[in-house]
């Protein structure tokens, strides 16, 4: 299961060849779109999914995760997260809150010291992004 859930961006549905090995060998790919992308709209990104309202990308997530469990189309010893860059946040996120409901997590470049980053104006990009989170 995949996620990104920030900065209003929408990952939409598409073909992905580096997808294929995966489901050649039975597995399912999902793509979770969570509050704080902008699938629903500008609304679900400003007033859902960011600031004060960020935990909502972290519960849409892991609520995605138990409908598939519900769903029978997996269970927790076989599922698999991966998310990148803010993406890596979310995966780092819902690992602390709900550690029993993923077996493997793929966190590529993860955005995870939120408050140190954040302080630290001699990172790149760090200033452009005070207001987003």
């Amino acid at each position: 299961m995949y996620g990104y859930g920030s900065y209003g961006i929408c990952i939409d549905p598409g073909f992905d060849p580096h997808i294929l090995p995966y489901l050649d060998r039975g597995m399912v790919y999902v793509l979770a779109n969570i509050r704080g992308g902008g699938e629903m709209g500008r609304h679900w990104y400003e007033e859902q999914g960011k600031y004060l309202t960020k935990r909502n990308t972290f519960l849409d997530f892991v609520a995605c995760a138990e409908h598939l469990i519900e769903e029978g189309i997996t269970a927790p010893d076989r599922l698999a997260i991966e998310g990148r860059s803010a993406g890596g946040l979310l995966v780092g996120a819902v690992l602390n809150m709900r550690p029993d409901l993923f077996r493997v997590a793929v966190a590529g470049v993860p955005f995870v010291d939120v408050m140190n980053s954040m302080c630290d104006p001699s990172i790149p990009l760090t200033t452009g992004e005070w207001e987003e989170w």
